[in-house]
């Protein structure tokens, strides 16, 4: 997928921003922006890069909450973009009920007011 030039400076922020809060030890980072802005393919391209980039072996596992039936819809199309890389596996509640954890390199896709 081509990303657009907003795109790509929102996914190089996010990358300069995380590498700045890992080595001060605040594990948490937001992303904002407008409906229709291709939020969740800025976040697939960051998500790929920062495990691929990953000079300090950190470990990274990521939630994702999205409201209604999204959260669906967000694992659906980040699947795809991962289909080949393989970078990442994504995960609903069934997925973790045997393991009761979240991996390494895997996302898990929550329904926000599920919670």
């Amino acid at each position: 997928m081509q990303l657009k030039n907003y795109q790509i400076n929102a996914v190089n922020g996010l990358i300069g921003k995380s590498k700045k809060l890992l080595e001060i030890g605040n594990k948490s980072l937001i992303l904002k922006s407008p409906t229709g802005s291709g939020k969740t393919v800025i976040l697939a391209e960051f998500i790929n890069r920062l495990i691929k980039d990953n000079a300090n072996n950190n470990i990274f596992s990521f939630v994702w909450f999205a409201p209604r039936r999204l959260h669906i819809q967000s694992k659906e199309k980040l699947e795809e973009y991962f289909k080949d890389s393989k970078t990442i596996k994504c995960s609903l509640w069934a997925n973790l009920i045997n393991k009761k954890k979240i991996s390494s390199n895997e996302i898990f896709f929550c329904n926000w007011p599920s919670i």
